[in-house]
C-alpha cells in the first residue's frame, strides 16, 4: 500500500481496540479467553476471545484537519509541524497507541514481580500516561461527549441560535482526539494523580476476583475519592485522596503501601466498575455472576422502595 507521496505504509488496522488487548488479556486464565457479561441483554457468556471485544472498525481514524487541530498544542510546544507525520501515517493515533501499549505491558509485568516498582518515578510517569489515555480513549467517553453536544445543539436550535457559531462545541471524536494528543489534558491528569492521591498496591485477599468493564478508567477522569484500577483479577492500583476525612469505598487500610482487599471491598469496587460499563463487563465467571446478582437485588429493592413512597 502506498501513501500520497508514493511511499510504502503498513497494513491498515481495521479492528481498533479502545481497551487494549494486552490489558484485557490480564483478566484471562489462559491469556486469550475470559467470561463476559453483556449488560444490554443481561447474559454472562463464558470463554470468549479477547480480540472480539472493546473494539470498533477504524475507531481512531480521522481526517487530517481534525488531527491537526488536536495536535496544535504539541506543534506549539515542539515548534514543529506534524503534517509530514500525518501524511506518512494515515493511522497516526492507532499506531501511536499500539506503541505505548507495548511499553506499558512490560511495565505492568515489572510491577507484577516487584510491587515497589509502583513508586519509581519512571514507572509512575508511564502509568499516568496509560491511565489518562485509557480514561479518554473508549467508545463510552466519545458517546458521552456526543450526547452532551447533541443536547446543546438542540437547546441552541430551540433558542433560534445557529450551533455553528458555538466554536467550543465539538464532536465526541474531536474532543477525544484532543484528550489523547493534547498536552494540557495529560498534565491535568498527572497533576491530579500526583498531588491529590496516595497510591497503593492492592491484592485480593478473599475468593472474589476483580472485574473490569469496556470503560475501565472512568474513575480517573471523574476524580472519585477512592479509585480501584484493576491490573488483573487479583491485583490493583488503589488511589485514595489525601484528605483523611473524605469518605472512601473500602474500609481496608494499607500496611506499608499495600492493601489486602477483602471480599466486601472487591464486591464494592466491582459494583463501581460495573457502573462504568457501556456494553460489556469482563473477568471471572463467578465474580461476574455475583456482581450481576447484586445489581438485580439492588434493582428489585429500589423498585419496592419507589412503590412504597
Amino acid at each position: 500500500m502506498l501513501n500520497k507521496r508514493g511511499k510504502s505504509v503498513g497494513k491498515k488496522v481495521i479492528n481498533q481496540h479502545y481497551v487494549p488487548q494486552m490489558y484485557l488479556s490480564r483478566f484471562c486464565s489462559d491469556g486469550k479467553h475470559f467470561d463476559v457479561w453483556n449488560i444490554r441483554n443481561d447474559a454472562v457468556i463464558p470463554h470468549q476471545q479477547v480480540r472480539n471485544f472493546a473494539a470498533k472498525r477504524y475507531f481512531y481514524d480521522a481526517d487530517n484537519t481534525v488531527l491537526k487541530s488536536a495536535l496544535s498544542e504539541m506543534e506549539v510546544y515542539y515548534g514543529t509541524s506534524f503534517s509530514p507525520f500525518l501524511e506518512e501515517n494515515d493511522q497516526f493515533v492507532e499506531k501511536g497507541l499500539s506503541r505505548a501499549e507495548a511499553d506499558i505491558a512490560n511495565t505492568l509485568k515489572q510491577i507484577d514481580k516487584d510491587h515497589n516498582r509502583l513508586y519509581e518515578d519512571d514507572v509512575r510517569i508511564k502509568l499516568i500516561i496509560f491511565l489518562h489515555d485509557l480514561a479518554f480513549r473508549t467508545e463510552a467517553y466519545r458517546n458521552q461527549i456526543d450526547n452532551i453536544s447533541n443536547q446543546l445543539r438542540s437547546h441552541l436550535l430551540r433558542l433560534g441560535i445557529d450551533s455553528a457559531q458555538a466554536k467550543e462545541l465539538h464532536t465526541g471524536q474531536e474532543t477525544q482526539l484532543y484528550q489523547l494528543l493534547g498536552i494540557s489534558p495529560l498534565l491535568k491528569t498527572a497533576e491530579k494523580l500526583e498531588t491529590r492521591y496516595l497510591w497503593y498496591f492492592g491484592t485480593v485477599g478473599g475468593t472474589q476476583k476483580l472485574i473490569i468493564s469496556d470503560n475501565p478508567a472512568q474513575g480517573i477522569w471523574l476524580g472519585f475519592n477512592d479509585i480501584c484500577f484493576p491490573i488483573s483479577g487479583e491485583q490493583a492500583i488503589i488511589f485514595r485522596v489525601k484528605n483523611q476525612n473524605a469518605p472512601i469505598i473500602s474500609s481496608d487500610m494499607p500496611v506499608q503501601n499495600e492493601i489486602t482487599l477483602s471480599d466486601r471491598s472487591v464486591l464494592k469496587y466491582n459494583i463501581i466498575q460495573s457502573s462504568y460499563a457501556n456494553r460489556f463487563i469482563f473477568g471471572d465467571k463467578e465474580s461476574l455472576q455475583c456482581c450481576r446478582w447484586l445489581w438485580k437485588f439492588h434493582e428489585v429493592t429500589s423498585s419496592k422502595r419507589n412503590l412504597s413512597l
